[in-house]
């Protein structure tokens, strides 16, 4: 009886070291779903860099677009207003022209400020 039994259990074990396969085909399931996803992943983020464009890609997909061209224009008047304070400094003879031009970038740049609080005032409601 004792023989029997032993190799009973022995019987167990060797068909639960011979289930391999089963788990090796669950892995390699596992594996495929993960590349198949990935495939998906890669083709979203292809058909949506497709459908941003160019500017897509800077400013993003419409929501704050409004948003980063105000803060591109309120730095950029702020710079054409230093270049022209800096011009007028180095040419006194025409800085009745620079302080003209620098005041029409600084109106800009305050207009472009102003777009900006108005809006964040009217997202609010």
């Amino acid at each position: 009886m004792e023989l029997s039994r032993t190799q009973a259990k022995k019987g167990i074990v060797k068909k639960d070291q011979t289930d391999t396969p089963l788990t090796e085909k669950q892995l390699a399931a596992h594996h495929m779903e993960l590349e198949i996803t990935r495939e998906l992943n890669r083709h979203e983020k292809d058909m949506r860099s497709t459908e941003l464009g160019f500017l897509g890609r800077f400013f993003g997909d419409g929501q704050n677009t409004q948003t980063f061209v105000a803060l591109i224009a309120v730095f950029l008047g702020l710079v054409i207003f230093g270049t022209c304070l800096v011009a007028a400094y180095g040419k006194p003879a025409e800085a009745h022209f620079w302080s003209d031009a620098g005041l029409k970038a600084l109106a800009f740049a305050g207009t472009s400020l102003g777009y900006l609080f108005g809006r964040a005032s009217n997202g609010r409601k």
